[in-house]
């Protein structure tokens, strides 16, 4: 255990090494485990930065000040079970709103590795919050003000590779989740304030699979900023969820639309270009047509024939042979769940994100 104490680097401190450093880069296996950093502060001094774990297994760090890194606070690269908790981050030491915002850099905690554990952790100051690179991570219980995304700043960063890993219980304030990696992703529970989006990149694979993004708030400020956006093409959307979000000053993004359509006529079409959040993929269509002219148990009276017509990349139309009055419900999912499945039916490139605002 290191435990209780300051270290702060000297104004002649090596800019890129740690404060306190484990393992050695020539070790490719893991060569020390159940170390305990607890209580310590440490001033990077703008020099250099404060964890570097190496091939780590087992290791706790908990109730920790970390300030003034540059350019990372805390490195995890390789090992596995590192948890952090409990612990405060930030290039700069501000309570928010800091003038410099905009000049923010760094990351405060990078994970280069697999099965680690981040809880109850403040990220007050950075360009990038959480930077993940392994997989089967979890955050819970984390609160990112480090940079607004007005300025460029990034709350948690999935890279491309990093799958299976799970964001749940956060607290994104003014700064989003960006997704290089949409494969067997969990964002869940968590808190969106200021126009805080998540958003989604294709990459190469424009592959969307198991992605879930469910149960989240998002406040904005009536901007109409999307509460999740897409950026390239996906061409392939497999057991995949965006739904039961709230918003409130922002648009709703859904893979799964819920919406009906009524009138008197022979045709009832729906507009889903403000609801689905990939532009046009759409895997399963249901609808339910009621008229309530026409008692179809009524063996006497010839219930209207109607059918799905078209779809087209923002559209649904149903038909009948005549005028009536009805009313059209629609049920529509984006994502597809078997290999028997249709792919999906329309796919085109997304405009770019849509920014948030500054945090005052």
């Amino acid at each position: 255990m290191i435990h209780g104490g300051t270290l702060r680097a000297a104004n002649t401190f090596p800019t890129d090494r740690f404060l306190v450093e484990f393992g050695s880069r020539r070790n490719s296996g893991a060569s020390y485990e159940d170390i305990v950093l607890q209580n310590l502060m440490l001033d990077c001094n703008y020099r250099g930065g404060g964890i570097l774990l190496l091939n780590p297994i087992r290791i706790t760090i908990s109730d920790c000040y970390i300030t003034h890194f540059s350019p990372v606070g805390i490195s995890v690269h390789k090992g596995h079970e590192t948890f952090i908790h409990n612990s405060f981050l930030g290039q700069h030491i501000t309570v928010g709103g800091d003038p410099q915002e905009r000049n923010f850099s760094g990351t405060a905690i990078r994970l280069d590795s697999n099965d680690n554990g981040i809880t109850d952790v403040v990220i007050f100051s950075a360009q990038i919050g959480i930077e993940v690179l392994g997989q089967a991570n979890i955050m819970t219980g984390v609160h990112c003000y480090n940079k607004a995304t007005g300025w460029g700043g990034t709350g948690i960063m999935i890279r491309k590779g990093a799958t299976q890993n799970r964001i749940i219980g956060c607290y994104m304030d003014y700064t989003g989740i960006v997704l290089e990696e949409s494969n067997r992703i969990t964002i869940s529970n968590s808190y969106f304030l200021g126009d805080a989006f998540i958003l989604l990149k294709a990459g190469r694979s424009g592959t969307a699979f198991g992605l879930s993004i469910v149960d989240n708030i998002f406040t904005g400020s009536e901007h109409g900023v999307p509460i999740v956006q897409t950026q390239g093409a996906f061409s392939h959307v497999k057991q995949t969820c965006v739904d039961d979000n709230s918003a409130s000053g922002m648009a709703l993004r859904s893979t799964r639309a819920r919406v009906s359509v009524s009138g008197f006529g022979s045709s009832w079409t729906v507009d889903l270009s403000q609801i689905l959040l990939f532009p046009a993929a759409i895997a399963h269509v249901q609808y339910s047509f009621y008229t309530p002219q026409f008692n179809a148990t009524d063996a006497r009276i010839t219930f209207p024939q109607h059918a799905l017509q078209y779809i087209t990349a923002t559209s649904i139309t149903v038909v009948s042979d005549r005028p009536v009055e009805a009313v059209v419900s629609f049920s529509i999912d984006q994502s597809s769940y078997t290999d028997n499945d249709m792919p999906s039916i329309y796919h085109v490139a997304s405009p770019g994100s849509q920014m948030a605002p500054h945090k005052n």
